[in-house]
């Protein structure tokens, strides 16, 4: 397959992942339902950064020990990846286990959650391939109020504080 590449005005540049503030997210009616994430290279959405991708994203996620990330559907296929800590995915009717070094697949629109059944604090990067997301959870998430999240860059006009969900 051949590809071609886009001429960007801004040289690459890094961006720190563990240096991130996530934002606190959970269901009040289970309080293990509960992990902290950001999107840090989505301009606009709470601890995001300038440095946005033009056909990509990532979500970076903390879950805690007995913690878990609720069952959801993505809009898009996400590459799940463990970066430290041991959890267990669902993904569909499939449960799999995956530590530090592993990833799995997880198919746009099928239910899949995050368990972390280690004794560490777990981390895990979701790449999508678009900088627009829905995910679409079984019951309302907190601190937006709604089970239907809709995920992607604020135009630079409309970018304020930093508190945008």
């Amino acid at each position: 397959m051949a590809t071609t590449s886009k001429n960007h005005s801004e040289a690459p540049r890094a961006v720190d992942l563990d240096q991130f503030e996530g934002a606190d997210v959970y269901q009040e009616s289970d309080e293990h339902a509960r992990v902290r994430g950001y999107f840090p290279l989505t301009p606009g959405m709470p601890n995001g950064t300038d440095a946005g991708a033009e056909e990509s994203m990532i979500v970076c996620i903390e879950i805690e020990p007995g913690n878990y990330l609720p069952s959801h559907e993505d809009s898009n296929e996400e590459l799940l990846v463990v970066t430290a800590g041991a959890v267990e995915a669902t993904v569909g009717d499939d449960t799999i286990d995956l530590r530090a070094g592993q990833c799995a697949v997880v198919p746009e629109m099928v239910p899949h959650a995050i368990s972390n059944t280690g004794e560490e604090t777990a981390y895990v990067i979701g790449f999508f391939p678009n900088t627009e997301l829905t995910a679409t959870f079984d019951e309302t998430l907190e601190p937006f109020g709604s089970a239907e999240l809709a995920i992607g860059p604020v135009p630079p006009e409309d970018r304020g504080n930093g508190d945008e969900a």
